[in-house]
Formats: C-alpha cells, structure tokens, sequence
C-alpha cells in the first residue's frame, strides 16, 4: 500500500513569480547540508504487486469501454518491469459490475484502490461507486462485491480510497454517501474476508462547515498528513474553489478534528528542498469543473508550496498567463535520481487535455523548489499521470499524450533524458 506524506499550513503567504525570481532553480540541485535527501539515502517506492510474481506492477484508471453506450472506463495493468512487461485492460466484468451506471474507475488521483486487503500477500484491485474488488495473486478467482453500509437511495458517486486509518497495519476502505442533507465518511475497516466482510464498520457524519450537501462533488484522497504513521483523509471539490480539509486518523480507531487546508485543484508531496521533512504542493489553477458552472478567476494559476520547516509560510509560484491554468495538476518525482523531488506541473485552460502543457520545476536547492521552469515534456497536449522507477535511481514520469482533439492519445514514459529543456 502505497503513502504519501502532506505538511500543513494555514498562515502566512510568501508570493514569486514564474520566471526570473531569487528562486529560480540553479543548473545544479545544491542539497542542504546535513540533508537526509540524498541520492543513497532515498527509498525507492515499492509498486503494488497484483499478480504475485514479486516483481512491482503499474495500475492507472483509463478511458475506454462504451459497450453500454456510454463510456464505463477500464483499469490499465502494467505487468512487471522492462521492455516486455505485460499489460491488460480490466473491464466491467473482471470486477463483477454491469450497466451504464456502475462504471470503472472515477477516482481523484486515476489510480484505483489497491491494498492487500485479505493480507494473502499480492495487491487487491478496488473499483466502482457501489465498490468490487478483484482480488490479486497468480490464480484468478471471481470479484466480490465490497459490504458497504450503504441506503439504496443513497447518494454515492466514487470508488473508495485505501489507506491504514487506524494504524493497526491492515488496510481499510474510506468511501462517502448522502443521506438525507448529510454527507457521511463510511471506513471498512481490515483484514478482509474473500466475502468481502471488514473486520468493523464505521460510520461518522462529515463536518457541515468542511461538506458540500452532495457526494458527487466531494473527492477523498488518502494520505499520511501529520508524520505519526497512521494515513489521514483529505476531502475536497475538485474545480469548486472551495477550503478542502484534512481529517487525521488515529491509532486505534476513530478521527481527530477536522484541518482546514489552502484552497486548491490538486495536490502532491515530496521533500523539495532537500531538508528530510515532508512538504506539501498544491495546484491552485482557478480552472472550473467540467460543467463549467464555476467561474474562471482572472489571475494566473499557481502552486502553493509548504514546507515542512516553516509551515507558517507557504510560497506561492505563479505560472503562465491569466485564465491559463498553471497548476490544474501536480505530480511528484525525482527525475534526475539526486535524492530530492520535482514537481510536474499542468497548465491548461480546461480539463480535456486538449492544449496541456507539463512543466518540471527543478527541487533540491538550498531555497526549494525552483519557479523558473527546468523542463518542458512532450510536444503534444501531455498529462502526466504517475511516477515510475527507472532501475537507476531515477524516476520516469508515465504521461498520456493526447491527440489534440481531447482524445485518450498514448502512453509513454518520460525521464530527465527524453525532456527538452
């Protein structure tokens, strides 16, 4: 199961612009001395193993499938490493759903849950608003639909998230619903049963100042926020411009009160300059949802970064031109394999990847990330949608490069060697 860390910080705005700062990045990264953030000293991410080969596999949510009239996605499956790694695409069937209303994937990252939830050793894929599971290893064996508590008129919208809330080392499920004029956070606790029974069940009604009414509009992100081992929730509304807020887990059960977090589109985490502590990058693009119903600010995009050692005062970089949408994505990665991490940022006007653009700002020197770009990627509409580790102590990043017409386009992996500069 794979975590990620996020430092919080609420007060205190320091604001650079894109190009031509005090903190543009330097042609070579100057790690801070002492630094834990070093080439020997990073841990490579260990990528979920769904077959059970022990070999690491890649698992994305991707377009496709409109067998049903309307287009019900399907999970993509890198299978093992290397030039001949296999790869599948897992349908609607593979997970036990059917019909148009039970689709595949719709998750906020494009990746599915995927946990060892019944602890056999291989990861279990978990999809669909109504959640199935597929379970992982080296013999197939039939979906089991997921025993979430949830009413049949219930609003429910996106597939549960994965993450140890608890800190009993088992994997648990977090999804939401709407009940009535109140969202609710349901949380499967496990060790699963291959009946797809938790070992408990919690329910607790989302705070009405930190909740829009409907689910829909609600996105749930699991990771490790506060440093004490135990993954946290963050929700918020995509496109809404709205005050996401950051729920902790607790060792033994139960939430703390809800963080507010700075506003945003999207969100990452990496150690950018190079001091061993977590920090934060949120996308703040000011780019409406889809539906085009929330208002375009006329101001530049920008990624709010807080870091760890002065949480107080974030540092904004701005990009592009207004309405642009600089910052509409945010991707962590250690492209040039020195031990501290980049940021991949995406500007576009909308969110169709029609007119995107992927740019990389330089982490590991002395004051940060960079705000002067250190790479451009892909000469067609890219997006850039996970990191992958390249074998030699660099990460690739694993982009979609669209067609120019909004079209799912082809995927490709994409190091500091690849980019132009």
């Amino acid at each position: 199961m794979e975590r990620s860390r996020l430092a919080l910080a609420l007060t205190g705005v320091a604001v650079l612009g894109a190009v031509g700062t005090a903190s543009a990045n330097d042609g070579i990264a100057r790690p801070v001395e002492g630094s834990a953030c070093r080439a020997e000293a990073r841990q490579p991410e260990r990528q979920p193993d769904v077959d059970g080969d022990g070999r690491g596999d890649l698992v994305l949510e991707t377009g496709g499938d409109e067998r049903t009239g309307v287009e019900t996605g399907r999970i993509y499956v890198r299978y093992g490493g290397g030039a001949k790694a296999r790869t599948a695409y897992l349908r609607q069937e593979d997970f036990g759903l059917h019909g148009q209303r039970e689709p595949v994937g719709g998750s906020a990252t494009g990746v599915p849950a995927v946990a060892d939830l019944d602890g056999d050793g291989a990861a279990d894929l978990v999809t669909g608003a109504r959640p199935a599971v597929r379970w992982g290893g080296p013999h197939s064996t039939a979906p089991t639909r997921l025993r979430f508590p949830y009413a049949p008129d219930a609003d429910v919208e996106h597939p549960p998230v994965a993450g140890d809330f608890d800190g009993d080392g088992h994997p648990d499920l977090a999804s939401l619903r709407v009940d009535g004029d109140h969202t609710k956070l349901v949380v499967l606790h496990g060790p699963f049963t291959r009946e797809g029974r938790p070992a408990r069940t919690e329910v607790r009604r989302s705070p009405d100042h930190a909740a829009p009414a409907f689910a829909s509009g609600l996105t749930l992100v699991a990771a490790e926020a506060t440093g004490d081992g135990v993954d946290d929730l963050v929700e918020y509304e995509p496109g809404a411009h709205g005050t996401p807020y950051l729920l902790p887990g607790k060792r033994g059960g139960g939430f703390g009160a809800p963080r507010t977090l700075p506003a945003g589109d999207a969100f990452a985490v990496g150690d950018y300059d190079g001091d061993g502590l977590p920090d934060l990058a949120i996308g703040d693009s000011g780019v409406p949802d889809d539906d085009g119903e929330s208002p375009v600010a006329d101001r530049r995009g920008r990624v709010l970064v807080v870091y760890g050692k002065d949480r107080a005062h974030p540092v904004v970089l701005e990009g592009g031109a207004p309405r642009g949408g600089f910052g509409l994505g945010v991707l962590t990665a250690d492209l040039d394999g020195d031990g501290c991490d980049d940021l991949a940022v995406r500007t576009a006007p909308d969110r169709w990847l029609e007119t995107d653009t992927l740019t990389v700002l330089h982490g590991g020197s002395a004051h940060g990330l960079g705000s002067a770009p250190w790479r451009r990627i892909g000469r067609a509409p890219v997006l850039a949608e996970g990191a992958v580790e390249a074998g030699d102590g660099r990460q690739e990043l694993l982009v979609t490069e669209g067609d120019g017409d909004g079209g799912s386009g082809k995927r490709r992996l994409v190091g500091l060697r690849d980019s132009a500069s």
